[in-house]
């Protein structure tokens, strides 16, 4: 599986052992880390730098991604807005903490796809690959059938009128037959 991991370059002098930790075992239980910015970055030159063609670059990274993991130790509004933006992808989100307290305003979110996990050193492999487990039983199934062009015009009307992309609308139906269909909640 192809892995985005990212966590605020303030953070990193800090917390790099860690970080480096989460990387190598994410290689070596076989997946692939897409991007390698958080191990790498220079924090001076990075808040010095234009941020439009990284955040481009950081968009596609995530939508390219199977599973996202954040460490959000550090708070941090720019890992806030991207771990957002891999909910709205679709995405299975892992986020880590170490300490005693948690991200006070991520233990708000209420999402199937999410995971919140405090961790230590000593157990991350487990912790790791449980999560990792867990997100892969989440990833969007690809599902793809035909409709007739009035179907699509109408689709296209929401997502132009509406902002709303087709495949979020379509979900959106069938959350709602879901929720209002008896004989499915009670079998």
């Amino acid at each position: 599986m192809n892995i985005y991991f990212m966590s605020s370059p303030r953070a990193k002098e800090k917390y790099i052992k860690q970080y480096t930790s989460i990387f190598k075992t994410i290689e070596k239980m076989g997946h692939k880390n897409v991007t390698d910015f958080i191990l790498n970055v220079d924090e001076e030159k990075f808040y010095l730098s234009d941020i439009s063609s990284f955040y481009k670059k950081t968009n596609k990274q995530l939508k390219n991604s199977d599973i996202c993991i954040f460490d959000a130790t550090i708070p941090s509004l720019a890992i806030g807005h991207l771990i957002s933006t891999a909910i709205q992808f679709g995405k299975p989100v892992i986020i880590f903490y170490v300490g005693e307290n948690p991200p006070h305003f991520l233990t708000g979110l209420n999402d199937n796809k999410v995971q919140l996990i405090h961790y230590e050193d000593h157990k991350l492999t487990n912790i790791l690959s449980d999560a990792l487990d867990y997100a892969s039983s989440q990833q969007d199934t690809r599902f793809n059938f035909f409709v007739a062009p009035k179907h699509i015009n109408f689709m296209d009307w929401i997502a132009h009128n509406k902002k709303i992309p087709r495949s979020v609308f379509l979900r959106r139906l069938i959350e709602r037959e879901i929720a209002n269909d008896d004989q499915y909640n009670n079998q």
